[in-house]
């Protein structure tokens, strides 16, 4: 029978969503607005800008985490001119982190995927390139826990998808071979071209229906709109 291998952000786990709550937060609980920033909805919009950069840079392995968490919110007061408070980027960070990882938005269907799958006796496992500290709290607190025989980060690995030795050290971690595994993400190079080069069966999660590059369509085994349709794969 076979494993499932979950991304979590962006998969199971309403980032966006999630993220804006936080961010939202933030900005009135440091008033924002009096230091000169603009309307809430352009501060998020600069600070997912930076934090895509930012994110980029972690993935590629220029940027190390400590730097990152303050780094993407002075990036984003860069608009109104505000780039070298690192105290406000700093305190910014603290707070997001403090914050965000404690919500709860989950995508539709999520919950009565997995239910299914346990169920049917698949064995499931987290396979996220977050932070070690707030992966577990987002899965704990947002009723994921009992799906899960494990969460493996690539913050503990210290590796990140796609990276093959991420892929190799998860199938070892759990015990299981490539060929036994079917990935689950929605990030086409990290989750499904890097599963796909490590032997595994790989679903695409692409709620947006985002166009797919030529260079990854070999890597897409499935595609799915919604997480249900998971269900016509796999049971069905």
């Amino acid at each position: 029978m076979k494993v499932f291998f979950w991304d979590l952000d962006h998969t199971l786990w309403d980032f966006k969503k999630n993220s804006r709550e936080a961010l939202r937060e933030g900005y009135e609980a440091f008033d924002l607005r009096s230091l000169g920033v603009g309307e809430v909805g352009e501060y998020i919009s600069a600070y997912e800008t930076a934090n895509d950069w930012c994110w980029r840079e972690y993935r590629e392995g220029r940027m190390e985490k400590s730097e990152l968490r303050g780094r993407r919110f002075e990036m984003a007061m860069e608009p109104w001119g505000l780039q070298n408070n690192a105290v406000l980027g700093e305190k910014l960070g603290q707070h997001y982190i403090d914050t965000s990882p404690y919500k709860t938005n989950l995508f539709e269907g999520s919950i009565e995927v997995l239910t299914a799958l346990k169920e049917a006796g698949f064995r499931m496992v987290i396979l996220t390139n977050g932070f070690e500290e707030v992966q577990h709290i987002k899965v704990e607190k947002s009723g994921l826990s009992d799906f899960f025989e494990s969460v493996i980060t690539s913050d503990a690995m210290g590796y990140k998808k796609p990276h093959p030795e991420a892929f190799r050290i998860a199938l070892d971690l759990v015990g299981v071979e490539s060929s036994d595994v079917i990935m689950i993400g929605d990030n086409i190079e990290a989750d499904i071209e890097g599963g796909k080069k490590a032997g595994l069966e790989t679903v695409f999660f692409n709620p947006n229906s985002n166009k797919i590059e030529e260079s990854f369509k070999s890597s897409v085994d499935h595609e799915v709109n919604s997480l249900v349709e998971i269900l016509d794969i796999v049971l069905h």
